[in-house]
């Protein structure tokens, strides 16, 4: 790789790692190919792990498949149904200080958000009981009984198919709401009870003739959480 090709690779990766976001409602018309969804998970192989244990796995619904998941997301929703996890959630009252702050912000600014009255036809509870109208969804998955360390090494993978989405123009969405009710993806998705379903991503493209997916989550000043020394 010459300088002028290493000087595009980083411009294109910088781009990917400023416009990817959160996107609260796709196209549900505009699907993803089966070979676009293929390579965003062999480029998102890339990511490191524990001396390259790769415990991650991916399952991937679309089409009739997907419109089953939802279907039964939206009546377990409707009827009551008791979220349950695999990986049980944590008050935000009880998130060390750090975080706890940085999501007091995020929620605040989310309220603002919420108050624009072009808004006022949908609710934050309406996108997420439809599953945010994704045409795919990825859910990964680990072994029961993998340690921490392939905690971090999903997390590494999450981050890094979301990247390669978004590289090839198609936005994503990692969310508890997708994995709150386990029993029936698994069930659906013949998901072994080996498995943590620790996370969801929905792909897809961002519908933009709404302002729902304008929102830009705060980040945290560079001068409050990285530190050098030389």
């Amino acid at each position: 790789m010459n300088l002028r090709e290493k000087s595009i690779y980083t411009k294109n990766l910088t781009v990917s790692i400023l416009t990817r976001h959160a996107v609260r409602l796709f196209n549900p018309d505009d699907k993803i190919s089966k070979g676009s969804l293929e390579k965003i998970v062999e480029l998102a192989q890339h990511a490191p792990s524990w001396v390259d244990s790769q415990p991650w796995k991916v399952y991937i619904a679309t089409g009739n498949t997907l419109a089953a998941i939802k279907k039964r997301h939206a009546e377990n929703v409707k009827n009551g149904v008791k979220a349950n996890p695999d990986w049980p959630t944590t008050h935000r009252e009880d998130w060390a200080k750090f975080p706890r702050e940085n999501m007091l912000k995020h929620n605040e600014a989310t309220a603002h958000f919420w108050e624009n009255p072009e808004l006022s036809d949908m609710t934050r509870q309406d996108l997420q009981t439809r599953l945010y109208d994704a045409p795919a969804i990825c859910y990964l998955t680990i072994p029961k009984d993998s340690n921490q360390w392939s905690d971090y090494d999903l997390g590494a993978f999450g981050q890094t198919l979301m990247l390669a989405a978004r590289g090839m123009g198609i936005d994503s969405m990692p969310a508890y709401e997708i994995v709150k009710f386990p029993e029936s993806v698994k069930q659906i998705m013949n998901i072994p009870d080996s498995e943590w379903l620790a996370m969801g991503i929905a792909l897809g493209y961002a519908d933009m003739a709404t302002r729902v997916n304008e929102y830009r989550a705060p980040r945290v000043p560079l001068d409050e959480m990285l530190k050098i020394k030389d």
